[in-house]
């Protein structure tokens, strides 16, 4: 970093246009390589996931409502603050100076954004945790309306957290160090711990407290079960959704947690950038693998995205095809015993005649 900015009592270092590239050309193209493979692969797999959703049979389960809510908030980190991180790798701070209100919007957004999908993920795991242990209550809990409420009361939280900047609590801009538009680590510590506490550790605890339970209560019904039926009704229809579930979040919480640790422990601002940038890099990754999880756990999404691609068909016209051919050869044989039993029938009826014949030849030379 060998340019400066300057403003009364701050003088900051700072990577201006081409220089990161320049200086870490080996860290900078692997960035900005896995950057757009994220955000490509993140966009087109999370769109897949609404088109799965909307074309599903049915009205929307209440599940879905949750999934959708992952699915928009994912989809604005790999369509825009990824894309717009990739710019500030390329071009710097000198960039983002020239639309200082762009690098704020794109910042608070992705917080927002971070908080609607580590929210969706942990009322969906709740979600699952209340239909399998406490079935009882799961429709009076878990309604249309209800569930429309916990999501949008996900972005209210997450405007909330974004409104306190004007208040000069935390904020929001471009950091040197990941050089991407972001949360300000720096502006208010103590702000920054309760930030990073809420995004990632409670919802972290909560949410491993809840599978925690589910598998001991699944591991003591299947112990305790009478009913081939209900055992069944766990397996298939409870707990595949959950796993896709806790995959989702597993990924989020390996992301998200090393960016969680690093807010709290660079106090100082002491760590290189390459500390910074690799770890937010990697936090950013979360949206691309949503697609990937769903598509390896969950049976009935896989064949729906088949359907939509045409996946399989050709193997089904060729069974079909090999289908048709044995039941013409079959067809051909029984038509052939057929012809035949009917040749031995008009054989065994000449005889007769024959035999007839020669009784009235006979006959006729008696008299």
């Amino acid at each position: 970093m060998n340019t400066t900015f300057n403003t009364p009592g701050y003088v900051s270092k700072y990577f201006g246009k081409y220089e990161f590239i320049q200086e870490s050309p080996g860290l900078a193209i692997t960035c900005i390589v896995l950057q757009t493979f994220a955000s490509l692969v993140g966009t087109f797999g999370n769109a897949l996931i609404l088109i799965i959703t909307a074309r599903s049979k049915g009205t929307m389960t209440v599940q879905s409502i949750f999934i959708v809510n992952i699915a928009i908030s994912d989809m604005y980190v790999t369509l825009m603050a990824d894309p717009m991180s990739i710019v500030g790798k390329i071009e710097g701070r000198p960039f983002f100076m020239q639309y200082p209100m762009l690098c704020e919007i794109i910042g608070k957004m992705c917080t927002i954004s971070c908080i609607v999908s580590l929210g969706s993920i942990t009322l969906l795991s709740f979600n699952r945790y209340i239909l399998i242990c406490y079935n009882s209550y799961y429709e009076k809990i878990f309604t249309r309306t209800s569930c429309i409420i916990m999501c949008m009361s996900l972005y209210v939280l997450g405007i909330i957290m974004v409104l306190l900047n004007y208040a000069g609590i935390g904020g929001h801009g471009f950091d040197d160090k990941s050089l991407e538009c972001i949360w300000d680590r720096k502006a208010t510590y103590s702000f920054t711990v309760f930030f990073s506490v809420c995004l990632v550790w409670i919802p972290l605890t909560v949410v491993g407290i809840s599978y925690f339970k589910l598998f001991l209560f699944v591991r003591n019904k299947r112990k305790q079960v009478t009913s081939k039926n209900s055992a069944q009704n766990i397996d298939n229809k409870s707990l595949r959704l959950a796993k896709a579930i806790f995959f989702v979040y597993a990924v989020f919480s390996i992301c998200w947690i090393p960016f969680a640790i690093l807010l709290v422990a660079d106090t100082d601002d002491t760590f290189s950038h390459e500390v910074h940038l690799c770890i937010t890099v990697f936090a950013h990754f979360h949206p691309s693998f949503n697609f990937f999880i769903y598509y390896f756990s969950n049976r009935k999404f896989k064949s729906d995205f088949h359907k939509i691609f045409h996946i399989g068909k050709k193997d089904n016209v060729k069974v079909s095809l090999s289908s048709v051919r044995k039941i013409k050869s079959k067809s051909s044989l029984s038509d052939m015993k057929t012809s035949s039993t009917n040749l031995k029938t008009s054989s065994s009826d000449m005889i007769t005649s024959l035999s007839d014949m020669k009784s009235s030849s006979s006959n006729l030379f008696a008299s």
